[in-house]
């Protein structure tokens, strides 16, 4: 039924959370589990940045995207499954129905929030924008106020 799990991440406990439902689904099925990081484009910076400046910027953004999938595959991996990842920049729902299409994805399981504060309001209507145009199931874990 399900050949391809997404599970987006941010790294947060929220996403870890969802993770594990992730890799309990995708174990069920011997299917693949793939993740993602998105980091989000400032609008302030358009597509001016030179390699330099967009290094300086978001370079921390991406080695923290970097960690965080290394984790998600570090887990998935120990469960016995193949895991792909990727790390884009981008608008994070966006990215992910991108990642949905040009992945194959069966279903996707995510967070309804991972940080606090600010970003917890962006990760939730992140949720919110996927369940809405998602071409396939979403599953979205509630992670409460953690």
């Amino acid at each position: 039924m399900y050949e391809t799990v997404l599970a987006p991440t941010d790294g947060s406990d929220g996403s870890d959370t969802a993770l594990a439902h992730a890799i309990d689904l995708a174990d069920k099925y011997d299917a693949t589990l793939h993740t993602q990081y998105v980091v989000e484009s400032s609008p302030a910076f358009g597509d001016t940045l030179d390699d330099d400046a967009e290094e300086d910027i978001y370079g921390s953004l991406f080695d923290a995207g970097e960690r965080a999938v290394a984790d998600v595959t570090e887990r998935g991996e120990e469960a016995g499954l193949e895991v792909e990842s990727s790390v884009v920049r981008g608008v994070p729902h966006e990215e992910i129905l991108d990642c949905i299409d040009e992945n194959d994805v069966d279903i996707v399981v995510m967070a309804t929030s991972g940080r606090t504060g600010t970003s917890r309001e962006l990760i939730g209507s992140v949720a919110e924008r996927v369940v809405r145009s998602s071409p396939v199931p979403v599953v979205t874990v509630n992670v409460g106020d953690e």
